[in-house]
This record gives structure tokens, sequence and C-alpha cells, in this order.
């Protein structure tokens, strides 16, 4: 037991080393530190914000909150899975001298992301103040379980993408172009409601970021989870986990000689 316990705090220990890595290194000689990881996602919400209801005149009633309610937990994701592409290759020397899991580099990537995300919760809240309405009791039961399921969808897409890469380079290429595909077939500028309902099904099922950022959407805006969507988000984060994972142990085990 003793050995145990003292392994499992070594393990997080080198975690938390990743982790404070990663969210230090990235923002290391810059004036406004993290505060980027919150500038970034509000300046294109600036953009969405002059496209859609001055050029276009997209007439959305509480836009800022509609479209940064789902646009913060995208940023997680998208941020940590472009990321991972590159992980296990910037780490390459680091892998090379010291045996550990390979995965911490991915999960600390995620957590770092996820961190970031957290610190965008107070301007959520100040949006949801602002257009009048209230945080309800009803978020200390979904922020913590949307958590859980976004960290598992994005664990699992990274560990795919991440591996994938170390033996196919032009891979972190058409990552990045999936992902922006992503950005548009998710509701995140548009409400789930106008996909045309041919089209609904395919968008709830085939696409496990729809449900999630549509359940971050209904738990900020109206107080409410949205329980059929979280069940899908929560088995497609499952699958997408397990898909992911599987690829992982696959093609990790001779990482050490392809980097």
């Amino acid at each position: 037991m003793e050995f145990f316990n003292r392994n499992h705090k070594r393990d997080i220990d080198l975690l938390w080393l990743l982790t404070h890595k990663e969210i230090t290194l990235q923002y290391k000689r810059t004036s406004l530190g993290i505060l980027w990881s919150l500038l970034n996602p509000l300046l294109l919400a600036l953009v969405f914000y002059i496209a859609f209801t001055i050029v276009l005149r997209f007439q959305m009633k509480d836009f800022s909150l509609f479209l940064l309610s789902a646009l913060f937990p995208w940023t997680w994701f998208s941020n940590a899975v472009s990321a991972s592409t590159v992980s296990l290759i910037a780490n390459k020397s680091l892998i090379k001298k010291f045996p550990f899991p390979k995965h911490f580099l991915l999960s600390a990537g995620v957590i770092s992301q996820g961190i970031h995300f957290l610190f965008s919760l107070p301007i959520i809240a100040c949006l949801v103040y602002y257009y009048g309405k209230t945080a309800g009791a009803i978020w200390l039961i979904g922020i913590p379980l949307l958590l859980i399921i976004q960290f598992i969808i994005t664990m699992g897409a990274s560990l795919a993408v991440s591996v994938i890469n170390v033996y196919f380079m032009d891979f972190q290429f058409i990552v990045a172009f999936l992902l922006t595909m992503l950005f548009w077939l998710t509701p995140i500028v548009y409400p789930f409601d106008t996909v045309p309902e041919t089209y609904r099904l395919l968008f709830l099922y085939l696409n496990p970021l729809t449900p999630l950022m549509s359940s971050w959407r209904e738990l900020f805006m109206f107080n409410a989870i949205h329980w059929s969507w979280i069940t899908i988000s929560i088995l497609g984060s499952i699958v997408i986990f397990c898909v992911g994972l599987l690829i992982f142990k696959k093609l990790s085990k001779r990482v050490d000689e392809v980097i």
C-alpha cells in the first residue's frame, strides 16, 4: 500500500509539473500572460458580433452571452486538440531521456486549457447578470458534469491526433482543417434550432460536440440541464475516448524509435 501511495503521489506531482510547464511556457515573455487565453476568444467574439449584428443585422437576443457561452468551451477543446497534435514531437527529448507515461503530456495540455476555461467563467457570470439573468444553483451540478464530459472527449481526441501525427507529420494540417470545419458544423455562432430538421439528428449523433456546446449554452443562458443532450454527450465522449485510447496504445509502442 505504501509503495502504491508513493507511486500515486509521484504521478500526481509529475502531472502537476507538466501542467505548470504548459501554462508558464505558453505565455513566457508576454506582457498580459494568461489573460491572452481570455482575450483571444473575446476578440473573436467581437468580430462575430460586428459581422452578425451590425453587418448582417442578425437579430439574436443577448447575443454576446449566446456566443461566449459556447465559444469559451469550444476554445478549450480546439486549443487542446491543436496543441496535442505536436505535443509528443515537441517533447521528444524529454520522452527519450526519462521513462514516464507519455499520455501525461497530453493530459497536462488538456488540463491547462481547462484551467484557462475556468478563468472565463467569471466573464460568463458577469454577462448573465448584465442581461438580467441569474446564476442558479443548477450551475453547481451542471458545470462539474460538463467539465468531466468535455475533459473525456477532449482527451480522447488528443490521444488519437498526437500519436498519429508522429507517424504522419502532415496530419497536423489535416487536424487544423478538421477543427475549422467542426467549428462551423457545431452550433456555436448559430442556434441549434436553425439547423434544418432533416439534419438535426446527424448534428446530434455524428458530432458529439453539438449536444455538449448546446448544453453549456442551455446551462448558462437558461439555468437548465438538457438531460437528453447530456446523455448523448456522455455516450459520444466515451466512444471517442475509447477509440483514442486504443489508437494511442497501439501506435505509442514505437514512438521512441520514430520520433
